[in-house]
């Protein structure tokens, strides 16, 4: 049965180089439809074994073969190829299944999300301690984290080469700590952060121009961005 299937195969393949117009005429189907059926029928079992359940694999497996067996007359370079890469895969030690290359490789990508996790933790440890080691103050507290980090670091190094200790910040003028409208935009955007002197100033000034209705440590816990907004707002109001 098999000798015969791959007799007509062959025919088949031949029929299609010697004849144009094969395609279209009325012995191909027959001769797809008697392929189809050959490969298809069941054996006569020999005993009262059950038929395997790999329908499926097989039906797989000889679309693979027919086309292969196809390439070999239309594209012998193509069919030549594509034994190579058969023969060496067959030489290597184990041949792994798409699908659990796709597992594994969903492994690989969970794992480094983690690393990436652990890193930006790791990261932003980094900062707030270097946020607790040096102040930054006035213009040195506009950026990003990312630049304001590079700025305490930079200060840490300066400190390291001279010795003697991180330089005490120089007492402000108290009529120069009030922020500029321009400032208390930028600090509303997320551009700067205040100052330690700048938001002790914001906190009582808010605290006077509200009547006392907030007490600092809830203004603090609003952040930056609401204490600057606040101080806008009675700007634009004219307060």
């Amino acid at each position: 049965m098999n000798d015969l299937r791959n007799l007509l195969l062959d025919c088949r393949s031949a029929l299609r180089r010697a004849d144009r117009t094969f395609e279209d005429g009325p012995l191909r189907p027959r001769l797809d439809s008697t392929i189809i059926a050959m490969s298809t029928a069941k054996a006569e079992p020999e005993d009262d074994a059950a038929e395997p359940p790999t329908f499926s694999a097989q039906q797989v497996a000889y679309a693979w073969q027919q086309a292969a067996r196809e390439l070999h007359f239309t594209h012998p370079a193509l069919y030549a190829e594509l034994g190579e890469w058969v023969r060496e895969r067959l030489q290597s030690d184990t041949l792994v299944d798409p699908g659990t290359e796709i597992i594994q490789a969903q492994g690989h990508l969970q794992r480094a999300h983690s690393d990436n996790d652990s890193l930006r933790a790791d990261l932003a440890a980094l900062r707030s301690a270097l946020a607790g080691a040096v102040a930054l103050e006035g213009t040195d507290a506009i950026g990003t984290e990312s630049e304001c980090a590079q700025r305490r670091l930079q200060i840490l190094l300066d400190s390291a080469q001279r010795g003697g200790g991180l330089p005490k910040p120089r007492p402000e003028d108290p009529d120069a700590i009030a922020p500029t409208s321009e400032e208390l935009q930028q600090v509303s955007q997320g551009v700067r952060e205040f100052s330690s002197a700048e938001r002790e100033w914001c906190v009582g000034e808010v605290m006077v121009r509200s009547h006392f209705e907030r007490n600092p440590l809830q203004l603090l816990a609003d952040g930056d961005k609401a204490l600057a907004a606040l101080l806008l707002e009675d700007h634009r109001s004219g307060t």
